[in-house]
């Protein structure tokens, strides 16, 4: 096959398998496929490689021949060898582009009149398919059509790979179902917003957004919708938001950096004086604070940041101007992690220092509990 016809069935391969498995595609992987799709020609004088390393292709194809020792598992291990190290670099999508290419060579010359030396030295040679009128020659009017069809894939599988085939077909289904757990599996560590066409459950209202997702909650998820954190999901029991239509947005990739603190005998207020604000951050725990006299306000709006029941505060997914009727609230067992979502690049996170000799704050009807 021509050059031309390798690097369009190698882009075909590799876009096809972004669409799948969803990994990276960019310039330097794409590079890397390209060049691992045309590399196998290195013993073909006239080729791009062959051009390039003349001293080693007139050599080979003296020796051994076009289509035999570098068309061979053989040349496939001796170059994932030398590419090994890529492995050890968190580069493996770089080797695997560049092998994955290499092979792609190897597939489609076995459609040629003359196969390849897939075994060499084995003398057998690898065909495809068994009968020759079905096979190519070099350079043919057949072998023009092939590029083009593979060309034509290549133009309809780049916008798949960057959403990935299966996003692809959520976003045509608008499943909410489908959305959440596609979300579940990528929480920490990938942004999302939800594309959402929802009913308000209290008051009716039609809802079209795209809000950031926060996390799940009962079987649902939480997002941002106009600065507050709303439940989305089927249950009028636990959600906000009835959804009719959803799916999700990638965003940016996601470090999420945790903190905990032993909250007994310490009050909210001390732990926000622990928050770096200048990143963002969420506040999860549950705390026991019995004792306390001060009773939760009803809401009709179905999920809270905070929820205090008895002598129970629970954090989920909670900030600084969501525990401010709860401050003062003296804990006597329980613990808080504040999760800080930080972008790529970002900076890292400070580390906060108790200020020395810090005022007894633990009432006396709660040391009993400590």
């Amino acid at each position: 096959m021509v050059s031309g016809t390798h690097v369009a069935f190698g882009s075909t391969l590799f876009l096809a398998g972004s669409a799948l498995f969803e990994y990276e595609v960019s310039i330097v992987t794409w590079s890397c496929v390209a060049i691992g799709s045309i590399l196998p020609d290195v013993d073909l004088p006239t080729s791009f490689f062959g051009r390039t390393f003349w001293w080693a292709s007139t050599r080979l194809e003296k020796r051994y021949g076009h289509r035999t020792i570098t068309h061979s598992f053989l040349a496939m291990l001796v170059l994932a060898t030398l590419l090994y190290p890529l492995l050890h670099y968190d580069k493996a999508l770089y080797f695997w582009c560049v092998v994955g290419g290499y092979w792609s060579h190897l597939w489609i010359d076995m459609f040629n009149l003359r196969g390849v030396d897939l075994f060499w030295p084995s003398p057998i040679r690898v065909v495809m398919p068994g009968k020759e009128q079905y096979r190519m020659q070099v350079g043919s009017k057949s072998e023009m059509i092939l590029m083009t069809g593979l060309m034509v894939a290549v133009l309809g599988l780049y916008p798949l790979s960057n959403v990935g085939l299966w996003h692809g077909l959520h976003t045509i289904l608008g499943n909410f179902d489908v959305a959440r757990d596609e979300y579940q599996k990528k929480i920490g560590v990938q942004r999302y917003a939800l594309h959402l066409e929802a009913v308000d459950n209290l008051t009716m209202e039609q809802v079209v957004c795209e809000c950031p997702v926060i996390g799940l909650w009962k079987e649902g998820l939480i997002v941002d919708h106009k600065g507050q954190p709303r439940a989305v999901g089927t249950s009028p029991v636990y959600h906000d938001l009835f959804p009719k239509k959803s799916w999700l947005v990638k965003g940016e990739q996601l470090h999420v950096v945790s903190q905990k603190y032993d909250m007994a005998g310490r009050n909210l207020r001390w732990l926000l004086d622990r928050v770096d604000q200048g990143h963002e951050y969420y506040l999860m725990g549950e705390l026991f604070v019995a004792g306390n006299e001060s009773k939760q306000i009803g809401e009709l709006q179905l999920y809270h940041p905070i929820i205090y029941t008895g002598d129970i505060v629970r954090l989920h997914y909670a900030k600084a101007k969501d525990l401010e009727r709860y401050l003062d609230m003296v804990v006597a067992q329980g613990e808080v992690f504040i999760q800080y979502w930080l972008a790529p690049g970002e900076a890292p996170v400070s580390d906060q220092v108790e200020v020395d000799g810090e005022m007894e704050i633990v009432p006396e009807r709660l040391r009993g509990w400590l």
